[in-house]
């Protein structure tokens, strides 16, 4: 929505800077190779994800764990325990061969959406977003990502998962509340594909930007409380701001449109 001069962007995440802090790109899943293979890893949310019958060749922005088709056991991918509750997740997901995808997401083994795709080699070309989906799941949670079929669900390639905290009592488009309304992050999207970024904290922060299909699309380290920055050779519309700590710890996200 347009505002003379300024654009609007919605605050949809602030998470605690421990486990369950609500992202998770899967820069540590092992596997670059064609061959499918059964592990585990630690994730960006601290809990160890253990997959089975997974590849690593194919990806969205590797590496990225593609489920495979007509395993045995049957393919997927499961968190551990990652605590603060979930109340809202979107991911991204991609068909990898010519086959449909048929997937379901689960959270503590309760089926919550499936997701599918259009078949053919011409769709391996496009990136697809689950959108928001409603969980409301307080205190601990597992995500479970696993093929609805063991026959004939096709290779799919999973990345870039988003989710809100249930304690937070906010969700994705939702404003800033509870506990952390006297620690805020402001997020201004300014014409020109500029954004200015305001907070509290003066140590070495990084914001990444994402666009809604996942793919990342520019990284930017600064230090101090303010910072105006701009995001030259981006395309305009919607994308998703994530600014974290040095550690990579996640302070705040946001939608933002850039014009």
């Amino acid at each position: 929505m347009k505002i003379q001069g300024i654009l609007v962007c919605s605050v949809f995440m602030s998470v605690y800077s421990s486990v369950g802090q609500g992202f998770e790109t899967f820069q540590n899943f092992p596997s670059t190779s064609g061959s499918y293979t059964t592990g585990s890893f630690t994730g960006m949310d601290g809990s160890v994800w253990n997959y089975i019958q997974c590849r690593g060749d194919k990806y969205i922005e590797s590496p990225t764990p593609c489920l495979g088709k007509r395993r045995n056991p049957l393919s997927k991918i499961v968190s551990g325990t990652i605590c603060n509750g979930c109340r809202t997740l979107v991911f991204s997901y991609r068909q990898a061969f010519s086959t449909a995808v048929n997937l379901d997401l689960l959270v503590n083994g309760v089926l919550i959406r499936n997701v599918v795709s259009a078949g053919g080699y011409a769709d391996t070309a496009f990136v697809y977003s689950s959108d928001s989906i409603t969980i409301k799941q307080a205190g601990d949670f597992v995500i479970e990502f696993r093929q609805a079929d063991s026959l004939n669900s096709g290779q799919v390639c999973i990345d870039n998962i988003f989710w809100t905290p249930f304690q937070q009592g906010v969700g994705i488009d939702e404003a800033l509340k509870g506990d952390n309304k006297d620690k805020p992050v402001i997020f201004i999207s300014l014409y020109g594909k500029r954004i200015s970024v305001r907070c509290i904290d003066a140590e070495e922060k990084i914001l990444d930007i994402y666009s809604l299909d996942g793919r990342l699309i520019r990284e930017i380290g600064f230090k101090g409380p303010e910072a105006d920055l701009q995001l030259e050779g981006c395309n305009e519309g919607i994308c998703v701001a994530i600014l974290s700590n040095k550690q990579r710890n996640i302070i705040a996200n946001a939608k933002l449109l850039l014009k």
